[in-house]
């Protein structure tokens, strides 16, 4: 006979979209006493959390439950969606943030092909915890995270951050962790006269605050509305104060305006060390410089960001198309190569695929336009594609157009491998030749280059003003190549998927020497990751900082600042060390 579902602490019901989604499952690894404590500390605002297809299995962890079906149908309907996965503390983006990837059996998955396929939860089939935390804190403020912070001192219990799920590295799940979900943090202000706390007079900024649970669709609706522009990330559901900021945070405006890093003037955050604090250039400075760049799930858990804002900025748009296929796919990025660093000096911006070019420009006008992409223009005209320029008063209607409209995949597995192609590659002969030669060899793998081309080529940076690599100062491309696998891979099968994107890693590592990769969209499996994602004179800096605010290790994640091979978190990507 089915047991029961498994039962939560208190209220088991989150509602989404008007709709009860039952998000609670049996408290985990770690000792139930421990989190029944924690729980009253917090006057019943935990809550355990199973894996999102669960309703859709009669077997959980070994044991027979009773399916619900119309839970599972809710779930089967929406589970490609990133609206609807942003919205739940147990649902990430990307499935490697939910399985053990290196033990295809500790997983709770559907076929993101056919959710409705019973092949995938049907007939016994078992879902695992995977490493889905056991149990969850909906932050409603810093007193939430102190005492959380407290618990994880006094217990030894590790701890994860989550917002919204976007996360290519696990770093914001993991086994028998306590997870500290930020998304109902949704505070949104515009001040045209912002000073950072405890800053002179002088120091004014226009400037939008938002809470930590704040997405991008929110900002730059919330920014159109207040006739401004806010430079931020090309997916809709990603935050605007987690991963994307703290690690360096590209947008497509980036080219002129900077990234992430180089536009937030404020954080509110609270330390391992248990203390709320504020840090920008004028207090916690070295906290400040760590935050911008340093790392998502590190140096604290962010409540508030505040961010520079421009006014609306007018743009054209390349909408620039051709059918993919073997005969194009290298004079395509023939014309690419021989003209991306132009086209960065000149303010473009975007992303660029094997059958695509989507670019915006603030500086030029659209005959100016025309003319710098006359190259591409005339190769698709050649081969049946589509060209199309269009000139928008501000960023917001391309973004509801172009972004809004277009949104990734999710659902699935998506292993990230990239790297940041600098000025120097594009500038000569030899250096455009090896790109090529690189290009050729991920199409033969298989693989769709995917590139956004992000840069901050005109932006106005100070040296050493944040932690990000280096790297990105100089570069135009971020190259990626990224992989995946199916929801019934073996481990074979996904070793030997590992094992073609460390080779690709390794090949565009050496035409880049010294060069480096974005963290947040670099393969995981690098293995010189404190040069190839900081520059190792960052790293030892951001260590040091680390150290000091989080003396005991209580923020650990996949090869973020502070991480060893001992840690127990990173076992399910250590797993594939043979294949790397």
């Amino acid at each position: 006979m089915a047991s029961s579902r498994p039962r939560p602490f208190g209220l088991c019901r989150i509602v989404l979209a008007a709709t009860a989604m039952l998000v609670t499952t049996t408290i985990g690894q770690t000792d139930n006493s421990q989190w029944h404590s924690l729980n009253a500390s917090l006057s019943g605002a935990l809550r355990s959390i199973y894996p999102l297809a669960l309703p859709c299995f009669s077997n959980y962890n070994g044991t027979a439950v009773d399916t619900d079906p119309t839970e599972c149908a809710i779930i089967q309907a929406n589970y490609t969606s990133a609206a609807f996965r942003a919205n739940l503390p147990n649902a990430w983006m990307s499935n490697q943030d939910e399985m053990c990837s290196s033990d295809p059996q500790n997983q709770c998955l559907l076929d993101n092909t056919s959710p409705t396929d019973p092949l995938a939860y049907g007939n016994g089939a078992v879902c695992n915890q995977g490493i889905v935390p056991p149990v969850y804190l909906e932050v409603r403020g810093p007193d939430d995270v102190i005492t959380a912070f407290q618990h994880s001192r006094q217990t030894g219990t590790k701890l994860a951050i989550q917002n919204s799920g976007h996360d290519y590295l696990t770093r914001s799940s993991g086994q028998g962790r306590l997870l500290l979900w930020t998304r109902k943090l949704q505070s949104i202000s515009y001040n045209n006269s912002f000073v950072p706390c405890g800053c002179p007079t002088t120091d004014v900024y226009n400037a939008i605050t938002a809470g930590a649970g704040v997405n991008m669709d929110q900002a730059f609706s919330f920014a159109e509305q207040n006739n401004v522009t806010f430079i931020g990330g090309y997916a809709s559901t990603v935050g605007v104060s987690g991963g994307w900021v703290q690690a360096g945070g590209h947008s497509v405006l980036s080219p002129v305006y900077g990234l992430g890093v180089d536009r937030v003037v404020e954080f509110k955050i609270v330390t391992p060390d248990g203390i709320y604090r504020t840090a920008n250039a004028c207090q916690n400075q070295d906290l400040f410089w760590a935050l911008r760049g340093g790392g998502g799930g590190t140096f604290g858990v962010v409540l508030e960001t505040t961010h520079r804002v421009e006014p609306l900025v007018s743009m054209i748009v390349a909408d620039i198309t051709i059918p993919a296929s073997a005969a194009t796919f290298t004079p395509w990025f023939e014309i690419m190569v021989n003209n991306s660093l132009q086209w960065s000096q000149q303010g473009w911006g975007g992303h660029i695929t094997p059958s695509s070019l989507i670019d915006v420009n603030p500086l030029l006008t659209l005959q100016e336009a025309k003319d710098s992409m006359a190259p591409a223009v005339a190769f698709a005209e050649a081969n049946n594609g589509s060209v199309t320029f269009e000139e928008f008063s501000s960023y917001y209607p391309f973004y509801l157009k172009y972004v809004g409209s277009n949104q990734l995949t999710v659902g699935n597995v998506h292993i990230a491998g990239s790297r940041l192609i600098p000025q120097a590659l594009f500038s000569s002969e030899t250096g455009r030749a090896q790109l090529m030669q690189y290009l050729q060899q991920v199409h033969a793998q298989g693989l769709s280059p995917y590139i956004p081309v992000v840069g901050p080529t005109l932006y106005n940076y100070t040296a050493n003003s944040t932690s990000a690599t280096p790297a990105w100062r100089e570069a135009v491309w971020e190259l990626g190549a990224g992989a995946s696998w199916a929801w019934n891979s073996t481990l074979a099968q996904r070793e030997a998927v590992v094992t073609k994107l460390n080779n690709l890693t390794n090949l565009v590592e050496q035409i880049t020497p010294g060069g480096g990769a974005y963290q947040n969209e670099a393969s995981p499996f690098t293995g010189d990751w404190q040069e190839a994602w900081w520059g190792q004179e960052n790293y030892d800096s951001l260590l040091a900082i680390k150290n000091k605010y989080d003396p005991h290790g209580l923020l650990s994640c996949w090869k973020c600042v502070g991480w060893t091979e001992n840690e127990d978190e990173g076992s399910c990507l250590l797993g594939f060390a043979d294949s790397t």
